[in-house]
């Protein structure tokens, strides 16, 4: 009789439960009840530099693959002077001005990895990126008449290799700016 009544007593709160379960509302919980991260959760430095930093990086290199692209269309400097400081803006001209001498343009797109491999928030902050520059798909074409279309690409340099960027925060105004570019020919990626 004893092992009768556990068995009701079983049955009897087994019930109960189903009825709990299929009478449980079918709405959503509160929006109460949602878990949120802690408002006293704030991004390091580190969070909010190195996306910026990316962004520049990123932003120089489409302007450099439109100034490769027409060395001789324009005055590159003020465009570039926007994302670059020396050494590496005096560089980049030099090279432009190089193209448009020999005269020669630059056709397709480099394929790019950024990564930032180091930042560092001390004035003027300086963000590292390393990169692995493909080639593969850009070529320098001659402009001139008796060789136009001709590719002048130096068979003797790597399609594939490590760059390195250094992007640093000016002051007044506040602006991210691409300083140095260091390519690393000499190590494949």
């Amino acid at each position: 009789m004893t092992q009768f009544r556990y068995l009701a007593v079983g049955m009897v709160i087994a019930a109960a439960a189903l009825v709990g379960c299929s009478s449980a509302p079918s709405t959503p919980p509160a929006p109460s009840s949602v878990v949120t991260p802690s408002s006293s959760w704030i991004p390091s430095p580190e969070h909010e530099t190195a996306p910026r930093a990316l962004a520049v990086y990123r932003q120089y290199w489409d302007l450099s693959e439109q100034a490769e692209a027409a060395p001789r269309s324009q005055d590159w400097r003020p465009s570039l002077a926007r994302l670059m400081a020396d050494p590496a803006l005096t560089s980049f001209l030099d090279e432009l001005a190089n193209l448009a001498s020999v005269p020669a343009h630059s056709v397709g797109e480099y394929h790019r990895a950024p990564v930032v491999r180091s930042v560092n928030l001390a004035e003027p902050a300086r963000v590292v990126i390393d990169d692995c520059l493909d080639a593969s798909d850009n070529h320098l074409v001659s402009d001139r008449q008796a060789d136009a279309g001709k590719h002048l690409d130096n068979p003797g340099q790597p399609r594939r290799y490590r760059l390195e960027a250094e992007v640093v925060r000016y002051p007044a105004p506040y602006r991210w700016l691409v300083q140095v570019v260091r390519p690393h020919v000499d190590q494949p990626c």
